[in-house]
């Protein structure tokens, strides 16, 4: 049993992006309930990521939660990337291993395009479900049954044939806290590293963006706050004045 979890820099924090990290520790709560089983195969959890080369110390940080291999398509963009870019790249790994499974996070937490995942999924032409809170391999691992957020609070239910594609939504686990140990383990792990030519043949060339980026900025400023001085009880007064005046109270 093998799965492959996509993982991507947070360009804010440097970090994780942290519905990845969902993706990673689901990912582990599956290897060990299957491990429990007493299967004699193994459960593998590769990690992949893309982009420039400081990007690796994310995988140490997946290596650190337990991750068993990673894989670093080094690119030279940093900033906003193509999800269709993205997609293709991250397919291309996934096609040099047979997975059986592959988790990516429901969005960045930068750009929140949510698109990457469905997107490998039609790459690969595997199935997919988005926004999964709750997973169970089958009793054959042949399958998977997990519940989607719906709107309203409701939740659907699915079984789906693997391979398959799923893209993680917060709150379905809580992950866990690279250990010491396996932190100063990660230092000798070695992580595989792919470029453009490695994975896109001279024929088919590499992958073509099917979006134009034009201009990004920050949203105007079109209200503005004023902060409360003074003691708590001198600050009731004030905003008891301010809520008045406007007729609130």
């Amino acid at each position: 049993m093998k799965s492959l979890i996509c993982i991507k820099q947070s360009n804010e924090s440097g970090e994780m992006n942290l519905f990845d990290t969902h993706a990673i520790e689901e990912a582990l709560k599956l290897k060990q309930k299957f491990e429990n089983r007493g299967y004699q195969e193994d459960f593998s959890v590769d990690v992949v990521t893309i982009g420039p080369s400081e990007n690796s110390k994310i995988i140490k940080r997946a290596f650190g939660m337990g991750a068993d291999k990673g894989y670093h398509v080094i690119t030279k963009e940093r900033g906003y990337s193509f999800s269709f870019e993205t997609a293709s790249r991250l397919a291309a790994v996934a096609k040099k291993e047979s997975y059986d499974l592959i988790l990516t996070g429901i969005m960045s937490q930068d750009l929140m395009a949510g698109q990457t995942g469905p997107m490998l999924a039609e790459i690969l032409n595997l199935p997919c479900v988005t926004g999964v809170v709750k997973t169970e391999l089958a009793a054959d691992n042949s399958s998977i049954k997990v519940e989607q957020e719906m709107e309203n609070g409701f939740r659907n239910g699915l079984e789906i044939i693997l391979p398959a594609v799923l893209t993680i939504q917060a709150g379905i686990n809580t992950p866990r806290y690279p250990t010491l140990s396996r932190m100063l383990a990660a230092g000798k792990k070695e992580i595989m590293t792919f470029n453009e030519t490695d994975l896109f043949s001279k024929k088919t060339g590499a992958v073509q963006a099917r979006e134009i980026f034009v201009s990004m900025e920050d949203p105007q400023k079109t209200r503005a706050g004023h902060l409360l001085q003074g003691s708590l009880a001198d600050k009731a007064k004030q905003l008891f004045t301010v809520l008045h005046g406007k007729a609130l109270i």
